[in-house]
């Protein structure tokens, strides 16, 4: 990452909104000319304060029938969807339903995770927080793409080998178990890790239910209808939806393509393992929406999961708080320090959220390819600030 974003021109003379916009236009599409790998990209940034308001598409948003990608066209938004979640989190939170520092087991009954890999067994298990979910600190590993036991293989891999396996957070949480070993105690370190996500659906699950007695005695509503409930309905997001678990708005495009390496898993069952982690398919209008709402503090403001950072969390320059992500370009290389910082997440799809707090612009977007999973930072860097940090004040 460093290698590919050094030597990124920044320039020095000012930039109208029509110079911008052709930039930006220009970069995408040669995301998509240059990498054999990536069918289609887009990207929408919200601006107001520079004047800019701008939504950019490029490439085949459907192999099989050709369609174009737009800017309406849907997409999954992979890890990008663990800020809804973390959202959902904080609005329990914000109305006294719910603590950081609640134990994971006051919601979520003990027997639903018996055996999860973590130091100290199964009585750690009951000293998992809230906070510690939220910030992956909780000492249990990623099955979705973390290093799992010799023999046996990351579901990432398996998703794309096994494309009509259907897959429950039962199953999920069991593949957690046989295939790998601990990362640490509770609150030891910082292991990113979709199983914290999981969990924090179940949480949501325990609250709207009653606690974890109530949800071992009853049918309490699922994550998904606990996020539509506290975040999608409220901020009138109606193009945002969990594909595994419901149907796609009605009057809108099909969504765009995602790949895995060079498979297509457009339709693929497999994509079922992205739940509570992830799950969302989405407009860049409704994800900028999204963010723009937690920049001005509905339902709860970003700056309530944009804390207690771990520092150079994911990589150098870039760390991780409360679920939010920090970019700190001078962190990933010293000659970028002019570069402003960049708080939102990322996705493993090349899909991103971002907001520049010193030019006040909302930046969302996708590659829809894995093998952009870190490229697309490199490209928020090289090709999107440095236009920003040009603009023509108005």
């Amino acid at each position: 990452l460093v290698a590919a974003v050094a030597l990124a021109p920044l320039g020095c003379s000012q930039l109208t909104v029509k110079e911008m916009e052709e930039r930006l236009a220009a970069s995408l599409a040669d995301a998509v000319t240059d990498d054999e790998d990536v069918r289609s990209a887009a990207l929408l940034i919200d601006a107001p304060r520079l004047g800019l308001d701008v939504q950019l598409a490029s490439g085949v948003a459907n192999e099989a029938t050709g369609a174009a990608m737009t800017p309406e066209t849907p997409f999954l938004s992979a890890s990008v969807g663990k800020l809804f979640v973390a959202t959902a989190v904080m609005k329990l939170v914000a109305d006294g339903r719910l603590s950081l520092d609640d134990s994971l087991t006051k919601w979520v009954p003990l027997g639903a995770i018996t055996g999860l890999p973590v130091v100290g067994g199964d009585k750690a298990l009951g000293r998992i927080t809230v906070r510690m979910l939220l910030a992956h600190r909780s000492g249990l590993p990623d099955y979705f793409s973390g290093q799992a036991r010799a023999g046996a293989q990351r579901l990432f891999d398996v998703m794309a080998k096994q494309l009509g396996t259907t897959w429950t957070r039962a199953a999920l949480l069991d593949y957690a178990r046989r295939h790998f070993d601990p990362v640490g105690a509770p609150g030891e370190k910082f292991s990113y890790a979709d199983t914290n996500y999981d969990l924090l659906g179940m949480v949501l699950e325990g609250v709207a239910a009653g606690g974890a007695e109530a949800i071992a005695a009853g049918a309490p509503p699922t994550f998904h209808q606990v996020v539509r409930q506290e975040v999608l309905t409220p901020l009138a997001l109606e193009s945002t939806w969990y594909h595994a678990f419901e149907p796609s708005p009605p009057a809108l495009p099909a969504a765009a393509d995602v790949f895995i390496a060079r498979v297509n898993m457009t339709g693929a069952r497999s994509l079922s393992a992205d739940q509570a982690g992830g799950g969302l398919v989405t407009t860049l209008r409704d994800l900028q929406r999204f963010l723009r709402s937690l920049v001005e503090g509905r339902p709860v403001p970003l700056s309530t999961m944009a804390t207690a950072y771990t520092k150079d969390a994911m990589h150098a320059g870039i760390d991780v708080g409360l679920c939010a992500w920090r970019i700190r370009p001078g962190g990933i290389f010293f000659a970028l320090g002019g570069l402003p910082e960049l708080v939102g997440h990322s996705g493993a799809t090349g899909a991103f959220a971002y907001h520049a707090a010193e030019h006040d612009a909302v930046i969302v977007g996708t590659f829809n390819q894995t093998n952009w999973q870190e490229t697309h930072v490199k490209f928020l860097l090289s090709d999107v600030l440095p236009v920003l940090g040009r603009a023509r004040k108005p």
